[in-house]
């Protein structure tokens, strides 16, 4: 198993051109991304489709060097709690991003593992702090989201990489093992 794990880190797409599959949605982020002008965004979709993988492209993009301290990353089915929610994004929208870009960016994954409960103390913190923060949730069911949360998002629909997306992938990573 820790190969696995390894081997997604290691060949993980470092910029959007890297990219294979939803061509759609990576042309309409990055343009989003080079104006600045981001909303939150919630990406749907089967797990391996590059949700959370856009997402950090997406923060690097913004943040280049500064990236590390302008993004915080939550798995919401380890911390289904509204508190360790409200705690921890709370104490990180406080404080004003580092650099030229007016807010930092918070990735909540599997964020249709939240309780009802912490998806309106989130619904909350997004209305608050929605001057320095943008949100970046992903989720495999858009359905388990409440509307609050999906009517203040832009929802990107993820779909499954079709057999030449991964056919490109695992030539690319052929490639670089060769070398």
């Amino acid at each position: 198993m820790g190969n696995v794990d390894i081997w997604t880190e290691k060949y993980r797409p470092k910029n959007f051109e890297e990219v294979v599959g939803q061509q759609e949605i990576i042309k309409r982020v990055k343009s989003l991304v080079q104006s600045l002008n981001i909303p939150h965004f919630l990406f749907a979709g089967p797990a391996g489709t590059g949700k959370s993988t856009l997402a950090l492209i997406t923060v690097k993009t913004l943040f280049a060097d500064t990236w590390k301290e302008n993004y915080l990353e939550l798995n919401a089915s380890d911390e289904r709690g509204i508190d360790v929610v409200r705690q921890k994004v709370k104490d990180f929208a406080r404080t004003k991003a580092l650099g030229s870009v007016p807010f930092k960016v918070i990735f909540l994954d599997e964020a249709d593992a939240l309780t009802k409960e912490a998806q309106q103390a989130l619904r909350r913190t997004m209305e608050n702090y929605s001057n320095t923060c943008r949100f970046i949730l992903s989720c495999n069911y858009s359905s388990r989201i409440i509307d609050p949360i999906q009517s203040r998002c832009v929802i990107f629909r993820f779909r499954l990489l079709e057999k030449k997306d991964i056919a490109t992938v695992a030539l690319r990573i052929a490639g670089k093992r060769k070398s």
